[in-house]
């Protein structure tokens, strides 16, 4: 089975280098057990019997399409939606929650990037939320500066596999150590933390980077290509001209989506995760206006980032009619204390 095709532009080339099989494994599986149930991805194609609850990622970014009518329908259905428009504003944030997240999630910690360009990605419709990420073809987009290799897709996914083992070591049932649980399945989620909670502060060593020239600040474009331009931005404009929902606030999903993924994070500690957010941020300056990020303090002496929106959602006109935990509506001192409220790594 060959990877996915080489991508990039000729001032920021990239390849999409396929992974074998237990590299891959070891690599996913390491990140969703560190962070959360919404960082899993499944590599490869499903089960025949399992084929059509699938669907092609590829086909969400137009409108009009059996597979995006699926997935809006899912969501209008299960949360109790009122309109249509209100179904795509919280659509929008879920799924930047949880189909893209473990890109963002790994590039904060060690700069690899997941192939989650839309034609390598696979989505299974859930109850408020997406059920399921599968990648085709497990791959990560390797950066390089002009005519220069990077260094092989293994190294990495290694590098991956790394870190992912050095946060479980943080995990809960780890000895003497204090760790994060799961996230709930969708961001923002009524009552529930919008990622797992941290406990490392400002001090903590950073975690390697992949190897290659620049790092992190070198994979930044094809982070950006694979999450932003070719998936989550298409998709907020998909679900713009199929529902008439406002694009600001559909990027305010795609921005919340991102944010708590890199806030999930439990290494570096917080002040390092928002340099962090800013870099990820500051080629997309419409992005960066839609809400920032704030570190809080809590009683018990951890710390760790959170995301505060500036847009709304429309949960709360749900079924279940409440706000979810970063809300724009909500007065930011208000959100600033419930979030420090919490007792740090062991709350949900």
């Amino acid at each position: 089975m060959s990877g996915p095709a080489p991508g990039g532009t000729a001032e920021h080339p990239w390849v999409s280098r396929e992974l074998d099989d237990l590299t891959a494994l070891t690599a996913l599986t390491g990140l969703a057990s560190a962070h959360g149930v919404r960082y899993h991805m499944t590599a490869g194609d499903p089960p025949p019997s399992e084929a059509d609850d699938w669907l092609p990622a590829d086909r969400l970014l137009t409108p009009g399409t059996p597979e995006l009518d699926r997935l809006l329908t899912a969501e209008y259905e299960s949360s109790g939606h009122r309109t249509a428009h209100a179904a795509a504003l919280t659509l929008a944030a879920v799924y930047a929650g949880r189909v893209t997240a473990a890109a963002v999630l790994q590039w904060a910690l060690d700069g690899t990037v997941w192939d989650v360009r839309p034609h390598n990605v696979l989505v299974r419709p859930g109850t408020h939320g997406i059920a399921g990420v599968r990648l085709r073809v497990p791959a990560v987009l390797t950066a390089s500066a002009r005519g220069t290799a990077t260094g092989t897709a293994t190294g990495a996914a290694t590098g991956a596999a790394t870190g992912a083992a050095a946060d479980r070591r943080d995990a809960p049932g780890s000895p003497g150590v204090r760790g994060a649980p799961e996230a709930s399945e969708g961001p923002g989620a009524p009552g529930e933390p919008d990622a797992p909670e941290a406990s490392e502060g400002p001090g903590e060593p950073e975690v390697a980077e992949a190897p290659g020239p620049g790092g992190r600040s070198a994979a930044l474009p094809a982070l950006h290509e694979a999450v932003l331009h070719s998936h989550l931005l298409p998709l907020a404009d998909a679900l713009h001209r199929a529902t008439r929902a406002g694009r600001r606030q559909l990027r305010g999903g795609v921005a919340h989506g991102c944010a708590t993924a890199l806030c999930a994070a439990t290494r570096p500690g917080p002040a390092q995760l928002a340099r962090r957010w800013r870099e990820f941020t500051a080629p997309v300056p419409e992005l960066a206006r839609l809400g920032d990020v704030v570190e809080i303090a809590h009683a018990d002496g951890s710390a760790r980032l959170r995301y505060l929106r500036n847009t709304c959602c429309l949960f709360y006109t749900s079924a279940e009619a409440v706000r979810c935990a970063s809300c724009c509506l909500t007065p930011r001192e208000e959100r600033v204390r419930a979030y420090a409220g919490r007792t740090g790594p062991t709350s949900r």
